[in-house]
């Protein structure tokens, strides 16, 4: 089972606190107060001291986003003390009730010293969290936890306050008179009982006081509230993490673009040159069909007219005593047509069928042009027999006998 890390960060102090949990919450190993050195080399959510941030809220009217991170600092300007260009501002979804937009803001140098601080020993941060905002969230009224010398109070889904206990009667007093009041304080801590002093001070509110415990501590608490995912990440713009894909891709995504684009042109293309085949396919089809349906009317179904014509072109190609009269007619008419058209002068006066032979009376002006027309007959397979030849007013009348 993958296992991730959760690091806190000691304020004013170069040690840390860290656990590893799995996907569930749970606490699997832990320490305190040590070396940041000693922390496992996992993806890490990072606690930072909130008394380093500032919880607050900005009203913006625009729903388009890059607006709204661009109008935040600005709209903001009047509650800081430094300039807007030296922090960094963390935003949060709109409050669906409020129409508000949660803010974090933060130095940019120590945003810039926590990562290095992470990346020096080779840490990569999944997210930078507020302390308080990993307080976990109860249903009703506020989140307390006790932490070394700190109070981490969580009173809203991204407000609250991190401050030393000894301040803590005079922060809980103002935040009461200027918030709703809850219905109660859920106290998170470990098996061991805290001081009873700050118990004892929560107690001067007259409001109910609600002990959660867990055997492993603060940490443990921190952890589910992490995994809740009602957290505010502090890693976006300038710091928003990319992988070394993102980057190994970025000179390339513009040749991509430009190649996907060239190729929906080209297939674009060819989709269209494929409906104009498909088309000029159609109009050829009915041309055949056509043409079939002139040459042999008898046809009834015409399924595949270029099938059939070739059927029907194959079935007239066939020797002369497997095809029936009318068959033999069409081949030899077609065979005796071309010598004719290729011999001038030549008439024909008179054309008989039957049987299967040709007898044809024609006149001529010569004898050569008879003789002529005879080898054309006898070059494309058929016989040519003369049967009489007449010489009559400067012309010669002949009847010709052709066969195959």
């Amino acid at each position: 089972m993958r296992h991730s890390l959760l690091i806190y960060l000691h304020p004013d102090s170069s040690l840390v606190s860290w656990a590893t949990f799995d996907p569930t919450g749970r606490v699997i190993n832990s320490a305190q107060q040590v070396s940041i050195q000693s922390a496992p080399k996992l993806p890490a959510w990072v606690l930072i001291p909130g008394t380093e941030t500032l919880l607050t809220q900005a009203d913006i009217p625009t729903r388009q986003w890059q607006r709204i991170v661009q109008a935040v600092p600005y709209a903001l300007e009047e509650q800081l003390i430094d300039d807007v260009d030296e922090l960094h501002f963390a935003l949060g979804k709109r409050d669906p009730k409020t129409a508000l937009i949660p803010v974090v803001v933060t130095k940019r140098i120590q945003m810039e010293t926590y990562l290095q601080r992470l990346a020096t020993v080779g840490i990569t941060t999944v997210a930078l969290i507020p302390d308080l905002l990993a307080v976990p969230k109860p249903s009703e009224g506020w989140g307390i936890i006790f932490w070394d010398t700190l109070v981490l109070v969580r009173t809203g889904m991204y407000t609250g306050f991190t401050i030393e206990v000894t301040e803590m009667k005079t922060a809980l007093s103002i935040a009461l008179r200027e918030m709703t009041p809850p219905k109660q304080f859920t106290v998170f801590r470990g098996q061991a009982a805290i001081d009873l002093i700050p118990l004892s001070i929560l107690s001067t509110f007259n409001l109910p006081v609600i002990e959660q415990a867990d055997n492993q501590g603060a940490l443990a608490w921190l952890v589910r509230g992490v995994t809740q995912k009602k957290v505010l990440n502090l890693l976006q713009g300038d710091y928003q993490p990319t992988n070394n894909l993102a980057r190994l891709w970025q000179p390339w995504r513009q040749t991509a673009t430009l190649l996907l684009l060239g190729g929906a042109i080209y297939f674009w293309q060819q989709w269209l040159e494929y409906q104009q085949l498909n088309q000029y396919y159609q109009q050829l089809n009915q041309a055949i069909s056509k043409i079939y349906r002139d040459t042999f009317p008898q046809a009834r179904k015409i399924v595949n007219p270029r099938i059939q014509m070739e059927q029907q072109l194959k079935t007239l190609r066939q020797p002369l005593g497997k095809v029936n009269p009318d068959q033999n007619f069409l081949i030899m008419f077609n065979q005796l047509s071309q010598p004719f058209k290729q011999t001038q002068g030549v008439e024909i006066t008179q054309l008989d069928y039957r049987n299967g032979v040709f007898t044809i009376t024609i006149t001529v002006t010569q004898w050569q042009v008879l003789e002529q027309l005879k080898q054309g007959l006898n070059n494309v397979g058929l016989t040519a027999k003369i049967q009489t030849a007449t010489h009559r007013n400067e012309r010669i009348e002949s009847q010709l006998r052709i066969n195959m």
